[in-house]
């Protein structure tokens, strides 16, 4: 059909750009969750109990002073059957994390689908069209894994480089210099290891790594577990994902977060291209065919491959440009405040969840936007002391740290901690999602500087419309956002304004006063 001279053009100017600028907000809703590195499952198993790993949800800092790795699962099995094993380097420190810092990261850089433009033609229609949920796996599957603390000198081979508690676990860090010494050590203390791991542990030895463990303190339930991460010293651009094998199914969703001062990319793993080329908006069931997209492009190669929705500079402390609606993207929460960068909406985040006792730290976010000539560091020594930096040039580490809980003096500094040796207008925040092939897991993911370093949004447009109301016809014209969802079941999702779900119930009615019409007539 072709739009008459007098055909509303919509754009995201003017009215209708201001109803649909209501969208593209976050809320907030509880998720427990979990680490999870190689995850054993422990003998016995019920019949038919038997659950695996399905999915892992990782972040990673990469600066040459130090790398951390962050890392959640979502887990629902007995609490006396959760542990946890990763191979780090000697002098790593595990650590408890916030669930807001995956929370913010999850939602802000979860791609989201958007209607193309439409030109109509009948006097009063004001819809913008509606948006699609995005569709992507977030954390782990089920998993189970367990074991029961012993004696740590029972294998003189094994050394315990120490043995504590952090949150609701309880840690211990583990070397070993002779070949089998560290899985009879870890069966000897309840891990159950498959015998196709027990060369991997041996091999991760050889090449020098130590090992961490742990597991849920005998009072703390599921509903206490919460994200890890491990620090270790200089840049460290290789992930386990050999160690990751241990618990999984056929396939693993892996959702992993990488900043350093560049876009990172995968080596010994392809990195493919999305297309939207074929991306579709159906309008009169409101959805999108990015999942089925998003399937297709993860499964080259037979599952093999990496894809980044989002690569963006700055995107720390800067406002996020939603393209399709020109204007930059905002993010709420529960309360009904609105944020314009994921520092400030993390902050927020985290006063929420319980896990910081104030937003103070925000006010000086906004300096750090454009800050690339000073540098992170971190001047206190755990020996004691805190030298003052250098304000030409330096930015102590507790300048983006907020408050700690109530009853704690453990402060909100994920990622503070994260940007320690970065400067931070320089770094980019990269978000890579694979559904990787039990056999892709034989190696361990190296990540290197992308060879061009560009921009990846994670807002789309659909370029193809379909089923658009009779009195209208898809436009080519400018993008314009008309709703956008977040994450299923994340503790941050997308909401929509009043506004659009007005045209959305304008839209539905035209929809079905055309169907009854076609009905009637056919009678």
């Amino acid at each position: 059909m072709r739009c008459s001279s007098t055909a509303l053009r919509l754009r995201a100017r003017g009215v209708a750009a201001a109803v649909c600028a209501l969208a593209a907000t976050i809320t907030a809703a509880p998720r427990p969750a979990a680490a999870c590195g190689g995850c054993f499952i422990p003998p016995p198993q019920a019949a038919g109990k038997e659950s695996v790993v399905t999915a892992h949800r990782m972040a990673l800092s990469i600066s040459s002073e130090q790398t951390i790795l962050w890392d959640q699962i979502k887990y629902a099995g007995a609490p006396d059957e959760f542990a946890w094993v990763l191979p780090v380097k000697p002098g790593a420190r595990i650590e408890i994390a916030s669930d807001a810092w995956f929370d913010v990261l999850d939602a802000a850089t979860t791609p989201q689908t958007y209607a193309p433009d439409l030109e109509c033609s009948a006097p009063g229609f004001f819809g913008c069209g509606v948006a699609a949920a995005p569709v992507t796996s977030m954390g782990c599957g089920e998993g189970s894994a367990a074991g029961v603390e012993g004696d740590a000198s029972a294998i003189p081979p094994v050394t315990v480089v120490s043995h504590g508690s952090a949150g609701p676990y309880e840690t211990v860090i583990l070397s070993a210099d002779v070949p089998g010494a560290l899985p009879t050590w870890l069966e000897e203390h309840g891990y159950a290891i498959p015998d196709d791991i027990h060369p991997l542990i041996d091999a991760y030895v050889a090449e020098g790594f130590d090992f961490v463990a742990l597991r849920l303190l005998p009072a703390a339930g599921i509903q206490q577990m919460r994200p890890v991460r491990v620090v270790q010293s200089g840049a460290v651009t290789t992930l386990p994902l050999r160690m990751v094998a241990a618990g999984t199914g056929p396939f693993t969703e892996i959702t992993l977060f990488v900043l350093g001062e560049g876009r990172y990319t995968t080596q010994n793993i392809p990195e493919v291209p999305f297309s939207d080329a074929l991306l579709t908006w159906d309008f009169e069931t409101a959805s999108s065919n990015y999942a089925e997209l998003r399937k297709m492009t993860l499964s080259q190669r037979g599952g093999a491959v990496f894809y980044a929705p989002f690569a963006e500079k700055g995107a720390l402390f800067r406002e996020i440009l939603n393209e399709p609606a020109q204007q930059p993207m905002r993010f709420s929460t529960v309360n009904g405040w609105t944020f314009g960068t994921i520092a400030e909406t993390y902050a927020e985040q985290a006063f929420l969840n319980g896990e910081s006792s104030s937003t103070l730290c925000t006010e000086g976010f906004d300096a750090f936007a454009e800050d690339k000539r000073r540098v992170v560091l971190k001047p206190c020594s755990p020996e004691g002391g805190c030298p003052a930096v250098d304000p030409a040039t330096e930015i102590d580490a507790r300048e983006l740290m907020c408050d700690p809980p109530i009853g704690s003096n453990v402060p909100l500094d994920d990622m503070a901690e994260a940007l320690v040796g970065m400067h931070p207008a320089d770094v980019w925040v990269t978000r890579l999602e694979a559904n990787l092939p039990r056999a892709a897991l034989g190696q361990d993911l190296v990540l290197i500087p992308a060879p061009i370093q560009t921009t990846e949004k994670s807002t789309l447009q659909a370029l193809i419309g379909a089923n658009p109301p009779a009195t209208c016809e898809v436009s080519l014209a400018a993008p314009k956002p008309v709703r956008t969802s977040g994450p299923r079941g994340g503790r941050l999702s997308v909401a929509i304004g009043l506004g659009a779900i007005t045209l959305l119930a304008l839209l539905r009615r035209s929809v079905r006063r055309r169907a009854l019409l076609a009905k009637e007539s056919r009678a």
